[in-house]
């Protein structure tokens, strides 16, 4: 004689059970977000300081090896109106890795990042804009200096720059304000990119993020190279 089992019932949600937990689950979402994203930008941030403390023991031991001169600011290979431009990036690129094979037909191919293989030269966090607004400038009253002895103890040599426009030649604009500036020509300029502050290399190697002394540069040592070194 066959007896028919009795299937016993599965709890289930209900449509408002199923509501508050969806509804926590957002809760904790929202909540979450800002600290994974600021937790995003401090990693990017530290990688950042990381490189520049890199490019500080690389620029230390091509200053060792050149009675402590810095690498050409800027330079082309031919004195000619349409001479492409390269930097100290290709040269440091260059003496570090012994490597020439980048674009010698475009302007500091290695600072932008070429067909992408030199993204160290490249911070994390910028937003490339005409292959230019993602990498790391010179401060150029430090660079004038000519050697690396030279170079006051709280001027930054590398700095973050450029931050995105929607035109290259905003960067020139003659109305940014001089706490800005990281270049005498106004063809760069710091960019707190770093939730709030920028990040500065200094001659002794380390590297900090500041969130004022972009103010600081102004106010006290910036556009005035006959400043003593003190």
């Amino acid at each position: 004689m066959l007896r028919h089992v009795r299937e016993e019932s599965r709890p289930s949600f209900t449509l408002i059970e199923l509501l508050v937990v969806i509804g926590i689950i957002s809760l904790l979402i929202s909540v979450l977000t800002p600290s994974l994203s600021r937790a995003r930008q401090q990693a990017k941030a530290t990688v950042c300081l990381t490189r520049l403390s890199e490019f500080m023991k690389g620029l230390t031991a091509y200053a060792g090896d050149t009675d402590f001169q810095l690498p050409p600011m800027t330079y082309k290979l031919q004195d000619t109106e349409d001479s492409k431009l390269h930097g100290w990036a290709e040269v440091l690129y260059t003496y570090l890795y012994q490597d020439r094979d980048y674009a010698w037909d475009e302007d500091f191919p290695v600072q932008r990042n070429h067909k992408g293989r030199y993204e160290l030269w490249v911070c994390k966090e910028g937003v490339p804009m005409a292959d230019s607004t993602g990498h790391y400038r010179v401060y150029e009253l430090s660079w004038l200096k000519g050697s690396l002895d030279s170079v006051k103890a709280r001027l930054p040599l590398i700095t973050d720059a450029n931050p995105e426009v929607e035109d290259p030649n905003d960067l020139r604009l003659s109305c940014i304000p001089k706490e800005h500036i990281a270049g005498l020509q106004g063809e760069a300029y710091i960019d707190e990119r770093h939730y709030g502050g920028a990040n500065y290399a200094f001659n002794d190697g380390h590297a900090v993020r500041s969130t004022s002394l972009k103010e600081q540069l102004a106010e006290d040592w910036d556009l005035d190279p006959n400043t003593p070194n003190e």
